[in-house]
């Protein structure tokens, strides 16, 4: 019986010393993280790191005077979690990146950068396709709106768009403020209505009478408020989601966020080093680590950025994805901006917005996407300007995608509805039947 009740005390001693002992690191790191939102990453995170060392050593000796730490086990434990909590500290504020200025980038191969400065005070580089000269000049111009938020116009947009100035369109492509050439502004001035006001000032510039916008991904987003917008709204001629990201706080509460049952290439393996996560994620406007030191970290690998590239595309076409120009992505933006998109302007009013500024719109569709599918079709539950949706099979995020025949069937749909003609490719899912029907096959 003595047996017994000795080992049962061992046990249960191991149990706390355990139990405490796991308690003290994530003690440890929330206070690590508090004190990087007080200080706003202060000194690149210096401040934070001293505020936490010292909590930490602290804690250590407040534990032992008050007899928490009579067991040698336990102080050994104790001890050896502080040193590898304090380790890690120093380990996470050493930079990962060069903070000097990031490096301008060169011009595409024969379409040359040219600069905008708004009226918001945004500096934005942007790429003018001329409609070519043997062609009958259309009245409104193109302006696409690339995704991100912080990413930038790549080649193959320039590329896939350069097929209308053949039909006669003037196409203007722009890297958003922050991201591509354009020039960086503080963390604190990075926002979605700046985004939205950026555009605002890009039409009063350009100056025709209306436009054809496309926006994809978070352009899609971007475009869906713009056209939402008594200012804006009155200036497109047609709008054209092209596989948005989510744009408002879910319309359909009860169905789980879904996603497509043919995969794009592997999602989730793309990662950056934990200083710049910390950055982002705690407090993406704050100076754990520099604006400059979280752009030119995935500018100086390559393989990140192309890895990210990648996920646009389905498995299928994973042997064969073309090589993306590294440009300059930014990450701070982007987590700034995302955080303000769903909660930016109600359903309610959104949708009301819908019926009073009447746009005609097209929602597009990639069969292997990685974006939640509750994103577009929450979208399309609440915007009745949609009038026709287009379901492209075999590409992805992007859908022109620059394989096979993927650029000529995505301009294909774009075609016909800027002329309002019948397309080849059904109009799905368009009515509620049919998205119940999309949302239960997966597709």
């Amino acid at each position: 019986m003595k047996t017994d009740q000795s080992l049962m005390k061992i046990i249960t001693g191991t149990f706390k010393i355990l139990l405490q002992t796991l308690v003290l690191p994530v003690l440890l790191l929330i206070i690590y993280g508090l004190s990087i939102y007080i200080t706003s990453g202060y000194g690149q995170g210096k401040l934070a790191a001293a505020i936490s060392i010292a909590l930490a050593l602290l804690l250590l000796v407040f534990a032992k005077k008050t007899g928490l730490l009579k067991s040698k086990v336990r102080y050994i434990s104790f001890l050896l979690v502080t040193a590898i909590f304090g380790v890690f500290v120093v380990y996470t504020i050493v930079p990962v990146a060069s903070s000097a200025v990031p490096t301008e980038e060169k011009d595409f191969v024969g379409v040359s950068t040219r600069y905008w400065t708004l009226s918001t005070g945004s500096h934005i580089a942007y790429y003018k396709l001329s409609a070519a000269d043997h062609s009958q000049k259309k009245e409104f111009p193109i302006i696409f709106l690339h995704g991100g938020p912080g990413a930038y116009v790549r080649q193959i947009d320039i590329d896939f768009f350069s097929e209308f100035t053949k039909d006669g369109y003037d196409v203007y492509l722009y890297d958003q403020a922050g991201s591509g050439r354009s020039g960086l502004l503080n963390k604190s001035s990075y926002s979605h209505l700046r985004n939205i006001q950026d555009v605002a000032a890009i039409i009063d510039i350009i100056k025709a009478k209306k436009y054809i916008v496309i926006g994809q991904s978070y352009g899609g987003s971007l475009l869906a408020h713009l056209s939402a917008n008594e200012k804006t709204s009155k200036r497109i001629d047609k709008a054209i989601y092209a596989e948005p990201g989510v744009t408002l706080e879910s319309a359909v509460p009860d169905i789980q966020k879904s996603f497509a049952k043919s995969l794009p290439v592997d999602v989730g393996d793309v990662s950056l080093p934990i200083r710049l996560m910390i950055s982002i994620l705690i407090d993406p406007r704050g100076e754990f680590a520099s604006q400059n030191e979280i752009v030119n970290y995935p500018v100086g690998h390559p393989k990140l950025i192309q890895s990210l590239f990648s996920e646009a595309y389905p498995k299928k076409d994973s042997a064969k994805i073309p090589k993306v120009d590294v440009g300059i992505i930014n990450f701070s933006a982007n987590t700034i901006i995302s955080s303000e998109v769903t909660s930016y302007m109600p359903k309610k009013q959104l949708a009301e917005k819908y019926r009073e500024y009447q746009v005609p719109s097209m929602l597009m569709l990639g069969e292997s996407s990685y974006i939640e599918r509750n994103g577009p079709l929450d979208l399309l539950s609440i915007n009745h300007n949609i009038k026709r949706v287009q379901y492209l099979k075999g590409v992805g995020h992007l859908l022109w995608n620059g394989l096979g025949n993927s650029n000529q069937r995505a301009k294909q749909v774009i075609d016909d509805f800027l002329n309002d003609h019948n397309s080849t490719n059904p109009n799905y899912p368009r009515t509620k039947a049919e998205v119940a029907d999309f949302y239960k096959k997966r597709l």
